[in-house]
C-alpha cells in the first residue's frame, strides 16, 4: 500500500523538489501502489510530510495530473471540515 513517507526527496540532487516527488508519484501508480481511486493527502498535508513547501507541492500536482491519470478536486466545506485540494488517480487510465 503507497504511503507518502515511501517518497524521498535529496535536496543535494540538481533535479527539482518537485519532478522528484511527481517521479516517485507515477511510479506508484506503475507498479500498482496507487490504485485507481485512491485518494491522497491534500497539497498541504502532503508537502507537511514529505518536507517540502505548499508552492513545492503544487506544481509537483500539476505535473502529475499532466502526465498521469490523477485528478484534482477542491472538496467544499461540507464534504470536509475545511476546503482542500486531493489527487485521486483516475479509474479510467
Amino acid at each position: 500500500m503507497f504511503s507518502p513517507a515511501s517518497i524521498a526527496v535529496d535536496r543535494t540532487s540538481p533535479v527539482p523538489l518537485y519532478y522528484q516527488v511527481a517521479q516517485q508519484l507515477e511510479q506508484a501508480i506503475e507498479v500498482g501502489e496507487l490504485a485507481p481511486g485512491i485518494r491522497l493527502d491534500n497539497e498541504i498535508d502532503l508537502a507537511a510530510r514529505l518536507g517540502v513547501s505548499r508552492p513545492t507541492m503544487r506544481p509537483t500536482c500539476v505535473w502529475a495530473e499532466s502526465r498521469s491519470p490523477f485528478t484534482r478536486k477542491r472538496l467544499t466545506a461540507r464534504a470536509s471540515s475545511s476546503s482542500e485540494r486531493v489527487a485521486s488517480v483516475d479509474a479510467a487510465r
